[in-house]
């Protein structure tokens, strides 16, 4: 199509030079011959435009190409990321059906187990009474009473714990120094026994609004997961510190610490669910932490894992500070413990 329309351009001024040529005039023979050169000027333009318009073609469609594959790549992530989501939606729905078999499993337990622990209970207060001159055996007779009664407080919490809700009636706020001394002393037999040191680290602190055997439970747990994990550690301790009040969160803290190996960090996002032990694969069932948090959760508590400065594990509690409410009008007043850092 070019060389026909150069050939078009063309023909005008080459048959004017030559009749210029032949009739001799040489201002006419000047001008046919500007004419011949410069009629390739006009093709040549519209070539360059052409090219010009391919040029940018081109361009729009590699940038076009680059959007469509931008956008590839995102619909490629949404639909990975909405695999995901309906995954761990899934997950969620698994568990909430775990939890609601668990707490039907709970509720037939605690039903079954009520009544001969109440039986349990009232023949060693029998035995304490007529066993009252046998000064060994009612100690141990004591000692069995006292964690029967608090297994039958645990049993009347967990319930509650496991259906998100307080247990009713009021209750005595705890003081955390009491709670952790009684469950140290407790544990420290079974610490000893494997070589094991408990380290209280007190410090002043009000009184919590949380019963005293919710706490004990919480701490007990914590510590026993503590001991558990330090089996065959070198110098094995436990430090459980109070860390006291914070105002500006209204919060009291306290925290376990060991010096064991740690927690796998494929443990660690799910340590809080049912049936996942701190001390290994996600096969093996455990309910300790998940415990732990749903009791901490139903009195407005919370605990999280943080790594230990030793290289073990740190678990950290925040718990609220004992406070004037309209079921217990006078806790803030009533049985006042020596040492528990004055007025919450």
């Amino acid at each position: 199509m070019i060389l026909s329309l150069l050939w078009g351009l063309w023909v005008v001024p080459l048959a004017g030079l030559v009749w210029a040529a032949v009739s001799g005039t040489v201002a006419r023979g000047c001008l046919w011959t500007a004419l011949f050169l410069l009629a390739p000027l006009p093709a040549a333009i519209l070539a360059r435009r052409r090219a010009r318009e391919h040029a940018r073609r081109a361009a729009q469609a590699e940038d076009e190409a680059a959007r469509a594959a931008q956008l590839y790549e995102t619909l490629r992530l949404r639909t990975r990321r909405l695999r995901e989501e309906l995954s761990a939606a899934d997950q969620q729905a698994r568990l909430a059906h775990q939890l609601a078999l668990l707490g039907q499993f709970v509720a037939g337990f605690l039903h079954e187990v009520n009544n001969p622990l109440g039986i349990l209970i009232g023949r060693v207060e029998v035995l304490l009474d007529e066993r009252r001159k046998d000064a060994p055996l009612c100690s141990d007779l004591s000692q069995i009473l006292a964690e029967a009664r608090y297994i039958e407080k645990i049993a009347s919490t967990l319930l509650p714990a496991l259906q998100k809700a307080k247990s009713e009636g009021p209750f005595e706020p705890a003081v955390l120094a009491d709670a952790i001394q009684k469950v140290a002393g407790s544990l420290r037999a079974v610490a000893e026994q494997q070589g094991a040191e408990i380290v209280f680290e007190r410090a002043d602190a009000p009184r919590v609004n949380l019963p005293s055997h919710v706490v004990e439970e919480v701490l007990r747990a914590l510590v026993s997961n503590a001991l558990q994990a330090l089996k065959g550690t070198a110098e094995a301790k436990v430090w459980v510190r109070l860390r006291g009040g914070q105002p500006a969160r209204s919060v009291v803290t306290f925290e376990v610490e060991d010096n064991g190996p740690g927690i796998p960090p494929a443990v660690v996002s799910h340590l809080f669910e049912p049936f996942v032990s701190r001390g290994g694969g996600m096969q093996r069932s455990g309910l300790g932490l998940f415990i732990v948090a749903s009791l901490l959760f139903v009195y407005d508590g919370a605990i999280r894992h943080e790594p230990g400065a030793s290289g073990g594990a740190r678990f950290v509690v925040e718990v609220p500070p004992a406070r004037f409410t309209r079921e217990q009008p006078y806790h803030w007043f009533v049985g006042a413990a020596p040492g528990d850092g004055g007025n919450p």
